[in-house]
C-alpha cells in the first residue's frame, strides 16, 4: 500500500528523515464529493521528486535500497544515535505502508532526541496522513485522537479541517464548526469544508451563513446532489424576506412582513411556546438554540414552498405558514405548529434520515388529535391484507394515488404511535439520535431499542392485526 502523501528519505549528517511535498490528502467519500489538500512541507533541507519515491539529496534518481544500505551506524547507547536509527527505521516503515509502526519510532526517536524539529515534523507528517487514512477507513475516533496529538506538535490548516471532518461524522457539530472555521481562517479550505459548514449553519437555521457557506462550496467546485437546489430556494427565501422583521419568544424567531401584524404573530409563538413544552415531553427533547419562523402572505407561502391550498405549513429547516392559517381559528393553529415543530424536532435529531413513516407519523401523534377516518382506514386493509411493508413507507408518500396515501399516513401514526407507547419518549429520542448517525435502520433499531427493524414490524403487524378485531 503507497499513501497518497509523498515519502522523503533524506540523507542528512547521517540521518534519515521522513516529510510530506506536494501531497493531497484523500477525499471523504462518506461526506461529499470534494477531496481535502494537505499541503505540509517537507522538512527543511529535503529533496524529493513529489511521487512516493525515496530520493538521497545528492540526486533525484538515487536507488532507495543503495540509499539505505549507505547508512550505517555500529550499536550505540547515544540516545541521539539511537534516535537516528529510529527515523531511518520510520522511512522504511512508511514506505511499507505501516503507519502504525511509522508513528511509534518516531515517537521514540522524539522522547529520545525532543530538541530534534526534524523529527517533530516528521512525526506531524506521518499523523495527518495516518488521520486522513482513518478519515478514508471511517474510524472517525481514531482520527481525532492522531489530528490532536499532530496539532500539539504544530499548528496547521490541513489538522483543523481534518478535525472537523472527523467531529461532523461523529456528529459533534460544534466541534465541527469551530475547527473548519480555523480551517477556513488558515486558508486551508477546500469545497468540503465549505459544504460542511454549510449544512451545520443549515442545521443550526442560520441561514445567512448557510448561503454564504454554500456559494462557496459552489465556487469551489463541490458538485453535491442537492446542491444547487438548496443555493436557489436560500436564495429565494432571502428575496423574499429582505423588508421582513423579527420578533422573538424564549424558543422562536418569527419573521413577518412589513410593521403591522403584531398580535398575529404574537398569536402563533405563543403557540409555538405551547408546542415546545408539548411536543418536548412526547420526545424528551428541549433544544436551546432559537428556530426561525416565517409568517408569509398566502400567495407568497404558495410560491416559494409549492404547498397545495389546504397545506398550513411546511418545514425545510424552518418552519414556514401562510398567515391566512390563522383565520382558521386557534385549534386548528395549535395542530398545525405542533405539527411542523414535531417535524423540526425529528429532523434536527436524526439529520434527516429519519423514514418517513417516522417523521409523518410522529408528527402527527403530535398533533394530539383523534381522526375516525384513519381508524376506520386501517381496519379495511387489515381486512383485505392490505397493510403496506414499513420498506414502502421509508420514502416520501408522493407516489400514492389517494386512497394509498390515505393508508400510508394511517399506518404511519399507529406506527409511531405504537413506538412511543412501547418504547417511551426517552428511548424514541435515542432512536432518532441513532439514525442520525447508523448506517441503516435497522442498525439504528438495534442500537437504540435492542431490537431488529424487521422485529419491529412484526410486533407492529401483530398489535395491528389485534385492534382490528
Amino acid at each position: 500500500m503507497r499513501s497518497r502523501l509523498a515519502w522523503l528519505a533524506l540523507l542528512i549528517a547521517a540521518s534519515v528523515a521522513i516529510g510530506r511535498a506536494g501531497a493531497r490528502a484523500p477525499a471523504l467519500p462518506a461526506t461529499g464529493d470534494a477531496s481535502a489538500t494537505g499541503d505540509a512541507a517537507a522538512p527543511a533541507g529535503a529533496a524529493g521528486n513529489g511521487h512516493g519515491a525515496p530520493v538521497a539529496a545528492g540526486g533525484a534518481d538515487a536507488d532507495p535500497g543503495a540509499l539505505a544500505a549507505g547508512v550505517a551506524t555500529a550499536p550505540t547507547a547515544d540516545p541521539a544515535a539511537t534516535a537516528e536509527e529510529r527515523n531511518r527505521e520510520a522511512v522504511e516503515r512508511a514506505n511499507a505502508g505501516d503507519l502504525d509502526r511509522t508513528i511509534d519510532l518516531l515517537r521514540d526517536a522524539r522522547r529520545l532526541a525532543p530538541d530534534t524539529d526534524l523529527y517533530r515534523t516528521n512525526l506531524q507528517a506521518a499523523l495527518i496522513d495516518a488521520a486522513f487514512a482513518d478519515l478514508r477507513g471511517e474510524r472517525f475516533r481514531g482520527a481525532i485522537a492522531r489530528f490532536t496529538e499532530a496539532l500539539a506538535l504544530a499548528d496547521r490548516g490541513e489538522i483543523h479541517r481534518g478535525l472537523g471532518y472527523a467531529y461532523y461524522r461523529t456528529n459533534e457539530p460544534e466541534s465541527a464548526r469551530a475547527e473548519l472555521e480555523r480551517a477556513v481562517a488558515a486558508g486551508a479550505a477546500d469545497a468540503q469544508t465549505y459544504l460542511t459548514l454549510g449544512r451545520i449553519h443549515l442545521d443550526r437555521h442560520d441561514q445567512a451563513r448557510a448561503l454564504a457557506m454554500l456559494r462557496a462550496a459552489a465556487g469551489a467546485g463541490a458538485d453535491s446532489p442537492g446542491l444547487a437546489a438548496t443555493i436557489a430556494r436560500l436564495e429565494r427565501d432571502a428575496a423574499a424576506e429582505a423588508d421582513y422583521r423579527a420578533l422573538g419568544s424564549s424558543h422562536f424567531i418569527l419573521k413577518i412582513e412589513g410593521r403591522g401584524g403584531d398580535a398575529a404573530a404574537r398569536t402563533v409563538l405563543n403557540a409555538l411556546e405551547d408546542a415546545y413544552r408539548r411536543v418536548g415531553a412526547r420526545f424528551a427533547y428541549y433544544p436551546l438554540e432559537r428556530i426561525e419562523v416565517v409568517l408569509y402572505p398566502d400567495e407568497t407561502f404558495r410560491a416559494l414552498t409549492g404547498s397545495p391550498h389546504w397545506s398550513g405549513g411546511i418545514y425545510d429547516g424552518r418552519i414556514k405558514m401562510p398567515i391566512g392559517g390563522l383565520a382558521r381559528g386557534s385549534e386548528r393553529l395549535a395542530r398545525t405548529v405542533r405539527h411542523e415543530y414535531a417535524h423540526a424536532a425529528i429532523v434536527t435529531l436524526s439529520k434527516g434520515k429519519a423514514p418517513v413513516w417516522i417523521n409523518e407519523g410522529l408528527a402527527q401523534v403530535a398533533e394530539e388529535t383523534d381522526d375516525a377516518g384513519r381508524s376506520n382506514r386501517l381496519r379495511m386493509a387489515v381486512a383485505a391484507d392490505g397493510i403496506l411493508p414499513l420498506a414502502d413507507l421509508a420514502s416520501g408518500f408522493t407516489r400514492f394515488d389517494r386512497d394509498q396515501a390515505s393508508l400510508a399516513y394511517a399506518q404511519a401514526y399507529f406506527a409511531a404511535k405504537y413506538l412511543l407507547d412501547r418504547k417511551g419518549a426517552y428511548n424514541v429520542r435515542r432512536l432518532l439520535e441513532a439514525m442520525a448517525t447508523a448506517s441503516t435502520d435497522d442498525d439504528a433499531f438495534r442500537l437504540a431499542l435492542g431490537m431488529s427493524y424487521a422485529d419491529f414490524e412484526r410486533r407492529l403487524r401483530a398489535a395491528l392485526a389485534a385492534g382490528a378485531r
